[in-house]
């Protein structure tokens, strides 16, 4: 079983979401798209039992910002009648399938299709049925007026917006939460059957250190010890029951008895039915007191927990949890288990991260076997390159903002199973590495040929908006030659986000229509622009851009370091004529790369003068407007 689809309305930053979701789904994106409140969500609908603790009576910073902003608005529109204002409530539904016979037995009151396929819970937080809306809007409507009438209307009108809507009150003492299971609204989910349901989370700010010690109740090695029953700790009860004669045969605490005893025949008086006389008594300690004494070490040569390195601890961390959970026999019963881990990368250098993620996927599945598990469902979300390009692309999933609103994408969502989609995969696989994997954590995209535009671009794009790429989260990719379809197919099919392509017109080869085709081929794409260069290729483009003037000297300057002999030879025979772009190109034609990075370097320190070939000028300003 598995939750195959997840739906969010109202919950932080989520307005009214949907996510598809897999047996095994990797969840990235930009830094506060919300994959951490995606995980928490799930966390209000499903029992938690070792990890995961929250309470599902929410406050208002768990409310969508918009939809709080929108009901103060109208509570202050005095011209909004009471009845056409409604307050906000959160709603967040799981549906469930692919369930096994053991599983139905808990899921089957919460059926949602005619098929009996899929089951629905629902998490709502909403006002209670004693809440009078009306008393509510019109005593906040009147202590506005209040408000006015003791400052003055004058004054009250300078307040800007949000000093007048932080004073309206959002009730929410008033609100309670429910869980229903299937499509009726009023059907409260069973607490039985839900409670066979789990969910644990390790989030991003784990404290792996204080977690691995079992010293206190709510710490995580002590939950999952404690997760057993009693009667498996048993034995070790045996173990102690000679402590007692031990102890009272030990020398020192026969000295420390006696002297109490002495000191007490000083202070107090003996009578007829006691002597002052004291002893020290071993209590047996009950199972948890035995368990909170243990802690893990790690190691050939085990050291303490505190003395670990912090990337150590977190791999003890994640196979802690993930122990508990590998073999439900182990655990107490649990029908059905989902496991969030926010950014398992942290603390760990690139091999280890490369390994976690190629072995993640065996976690949930059956031995043996390509098949999932039926009991476990396992969610991660990662800000890792190595993490992103290690999991299946088909079970990757990218949160990014299209039109001010949050959308989800599948990377490979929309390739068909034919051959050219094939191949587009396959290409995209091996492509697609811990470096061009930042196309999906970027709001805007610039595709280039090769290595030369991948080193210039960055520094034309400061000169001409004063900003770095990295400010204006741009992610240039180099599809070495020409495969950008591969990448614009995922645009196409869904990633809807700022793309520019920059290519050569080819002039006067076999491949000149070649540029054409692919601009009318992705011609209906808004989010694509296809740039082609006036001249054949970008680098004759970047020399007749700057034949003369500053951005010769520049040129110049640059070849002489590129072609210590032949460069200067031709700066001195140059004189004061205008560069020609074949002939300066038949200077760097074998050094390109050479070039560009010479000429990056030079621009760093000096770009007064220097031009901008026009085709990337206006595919720059197409990704700024």
């Amino acid at each position: 079983m598995y939750v195959k689809k997840l739906e969010i309305e109202n919950y932080r930053n989520f307005k009214n979401f949907s996510i598809d979701l897999k047996p095994l789904t990797l969840v990235i994106g930009e830094n506060n798209v919300g994959k951490s409140n995606l995980l928490d969500s799930l966390g209000l609908i499903f029992s938690q039992e070792v990890s995961f603790f929250k309470k599902r009576t929410l406050e208002i910073s768990d409310f969508n910002y918009d939809c709080i902003i929108a009901l103060k608005k109208k509570i202050l529109n005095t011209a909004i009648p009471v009845e056409d204002i409604e307050y906000p409530i959160i709603k967040i539904t799981a549906t469930l399938t692919d369930w096994n016979l053991d599983q139905e037995s808990v899921i089957s009151e919460w059926y949602s299709n005619e098929e009996y396929s899929e089951a629905k819970l629902t998490y709502i937080f909403s006002p209670t049925s004693t809440f009078n809306k009306s008393e509510e809007i019109q005593g906040q409507r009147d202590f506005i007026q209040n408000y006015k009438e003791e400052i003055t209307e004058e004054k009250f009108n300078a307040l800007n917006e949000k000093e007048i809507l932080d004073l309206i009150n959002f009730p929410t003492s008033r609100y309670h939460y429910s869980i229903i299971g299937g499509n009726q609204n009023d059907a409260q989910a069973n607490i039985y059957h839900l409670n066979q349901l789990k969910f644990e989370l390790l989030d991003a700010l784990r404290d792996a250190k204080s977690e691995l010690t079992a010293s206190h109740n709510n710490k995580l090695l002590f939950r999952v010890l404690n997760s057993k029953d009693e009667n498996e700790y048993q034995d070790l009860k045996t173990q102690l029951v000679g402590l007692q004669d031990a102890i009272e045969n030990n020398d020192a605490i026969k000295s420390i008895k006696k002297g109490i005893s002495e000191q007490l025949e000083k202070i107090s008086l003996k009578t007829d039915n006691s002597q002052n006389i004291v002893d020290l008594i071993f209590s047996i300690p009950n199972i948890e007191d035995l368990l909170k004494k243990l802690s893990l070490i790690y190691g050939e040569d085990p050291v303490k927990i505190e003395r670990n390195g912090t990337g150590r601890n977190n791999l003890l961390f994640i196979s802690l949890i993930l122990s508990f959970i590998e073999d439900p026999k182990k655990a107490r019963t649990s029908f059905f288990r989902i496991v969030g881990i926010e950014e398992p990368e942290s603390h760990l250098h690139a091999n280890l991260q490369n390994h976690l993620a190629n072995n993640i996927e065996l976690l949930i599945k059956e031995p043996d076997s390509d098949n999932y598990r039926k009991d476990i469902q396992l969610i991660l979300t990662s800000h890792s390159n190595h993490i992103s390009t290690k999991i299946d692309f088909d079970n990757t999933v990218v949160l990014f903002f299209k039109n001010n609103s949050l959308t989800p994408h599948y990377i490979l969502s929309g390739f068909e199973a034919d051959a050219p989609s094939t191949k587009m995969v396959r290409y995209l696989h091996k492509y697609l590495d811990a470096e061009n994997i930042n196309l999906f954590y970027s709001r805007k995209i610039v595709l280039v040929e090769g290595i030369s535009e991948k080193l210039l671009f960055p520094i034309f794009f400061k000169i001409q908006t004063s900003q770095t790429v990295d400010e204006a989260s741009c992610s240039i990719v180099n599809v070495n030659g020409l495969a950008f379809k591969n990448f614009l197919e995922i645009i196409r099919n869904g990633y809807h986000t700022k793309c520019l392509v920059l290519t050569d017109s080819d002039t006067n080869t076999k491949a000149e229509d070649r540029a054409e085709n692919l601009a009318n081929e992705y011609d209906e794409v808004d989010e694509i622009e296809i740039k082609i260069s006036s001249e054949s290729t970008f680098e004759k483009d970047v020399v007749l851009s700057n034949n003369s003037g500053a951005g010769k000297n520049i040129l110049l300057e640059v070849i002489k370091i590129v072609r210590p002999v032949a460069g200067k030879e031709y700066a001195d025979n140059l004189g004061e004529n205008d560069i020609d772009v074949e002939d300066f190109f038949g200077l760097i034609e074998k050094f390109k790369s050479d070039f560009a990075y010479q000429l990056m370097i030079s621009l760093e320190k000096k770009s007064e003068g220097f031009t901008i070939p026009d085709y990337i000028s206006e595919g720059i300003t197409f990704l700024t407007m």
